[in-house]
């Protein structure tokens, strides 16, 4: 599985959010790339993987650092489990475009979700988020009925350590520290599963979303996994996988 990791020398590769509108992406897998409109002049950017025998589609939210460009590497994890992936550029990220909002934030997941269900039962619809992408997980699980959601160590509200760091490696990337996003109140109103993976940090937002859990919901650590690793971790891998397949 592949990490979009905030290590200072890659800095400078990723510095600028953005990416031209006639940027061409490459990729050893097929794929076919979306653009999405949204309420409030939104224009997204998206990658649909094919999986050969599909069983569903990951709806795959990502961190605030880096593009399709590096995140689309992600793909090759789910594909092998025999599931499609949707990968999303937010907006001023990679090639989408719009004015960021908490609002924005959730009408666009939506819009982004909806579109899935135009070509996937709901129940063959995944939703899996890490870091901010767990925020924004967490709100389509209160007002959808997906499969499962998975919240990968999703970043605490009012901008954590890890915020911190991402906003200085990827400046100029928007900043999103100063919003509050409602993710314990949204996995409360969860109808469907939802597994919340942890590092051992009992300060962190992920490791307090255990109390808002229910008895449908899972709630897993990761011994040893830092917020920059717990992603790739190969407990977290397993974890993936064993849900994925059951």
């Amino acid at each position: 599985m592949f990490l979009y990791s905030a290590r200072p020398e890659q800095a400078n590769r990723y510095r600028s959010s953005s990416l031209p509108s006639d940027y061409k992406f490459s990729f050893g897998q097929p794929f076919e790339e979306l653009t999405i409109k949204t309420p409030q002049a939104g224009l997204l950017n998206a990658l649909l993987f094919k999986a050969s025998q599909s069983k569903g589609v990951v709806c795959f939210w990502k961190g605030n650092g880096g593009t399709l460009e590096n995140w689309g590497k992600m793909a090759t994890a789910f594909l092998r489990l025999h599931y499609d992936v949707l990968i999303t550029d937010y907006r001023q990220h990679g090639k989408s475009r719009g004015a960021i909002t908490l609002a924005n934030f959730y009408s666009d997941a939506q819009a982004v979700y909806d579109s899935l269900k135009q070509r996937y039962p709901e129940d063959k619809i995944v939703i899996i988020g890490y870091s901010l992408g767990g925020r924004v997980a967490a709100h389509l699980a209160a007002n959808n009925r997906p499969k499962l959601t998975l919240l990968i160590d999703p970043a605490s509200q009012g901008g954590d350590f890890s915020d911190r760091v991402a906003d200085v490696v990827y400046f100029p990337f928007p900043s999103v520290t100063d919003f509050l996003f409602p993710t314990e109140k949204d996995v409360q109103q969860t109808r469907r599963p939802v597994v919340v993976v942890s590092t051992e940090n009992k300060h962190s937002l992920a490791y307090q979303l255990n109390h808002s859990l229910t008895k449908k919901d899972q709630f897993v650590v990761i011994p040893g996994a830092s917020h920059q690793t717990i992603l790739t971790h190969r407990l977290t891998e397993r974890l993936i996988a064993q849900l994925l397949k059951s």
